[in-house]
């Protein structure tokens, strides 16, 4: 039972990494061709879609292979938190909408709170990523 429950975490973790590289090509394919992208989707929907459910699936492995020793969960764990933390991060602040001219200059805007809180969150899933690599949890 527990050598199942391990490989289900793993699976739901490849299936988060897997949406995961979708996104990202998506977003890269909409900056690099303009405003088109490969999936017929707003950008909050591919994030509601993608980010939304890798998210949620990265947390999901994590849960259901509690206690339970995974090198390929935690690296899984710490790659995919890294992906999304970074990602985001780096997406604020290159992002051409997020871009303002005042007198001339252009300044960065702020990143939002909603921003935030995913650099946040994939962040706390790489740090569970760590977690259950150092304590063979």
């Amino acid at each position: 039972m527990n050598q199942a429950r391990k490989t289900i975490s793993e699976i739901i973790a490849s299936i988060a990494i897997i949406l995961l590289v979708i996104y990202i090509i998506d977003v890269l394919t909409a900056i690099v061709l303009g405003q088109s992208s490969l999936l017929p989707l707003s950008s909050k929907d591919r994030g509601w879609i993608f980010g939304g459910a890798s998210i949620s699936l990265f947390l999901i492995s994590f849960v259901v292979a509690i206690r339970m020793p995974s090198k390929v969960l935690s690296t899984l764990l710490i790659i995919g938190g890294a992906v999304i933390g970074t990602a985001v991060l780096f997406s604020t602040f290159i992002s051409p909408q997020l871009l303002n001219s005042y007198e001339g200059v252009k300044v960065v805007t702020p990143p939002l709170p909603q921003f935030i809180a995913i650099v946040v969150i994939g962040y706390v899933i790489m740090g569970l990523g760590i977690f259950k690599m150092r304590k063979g949890i």
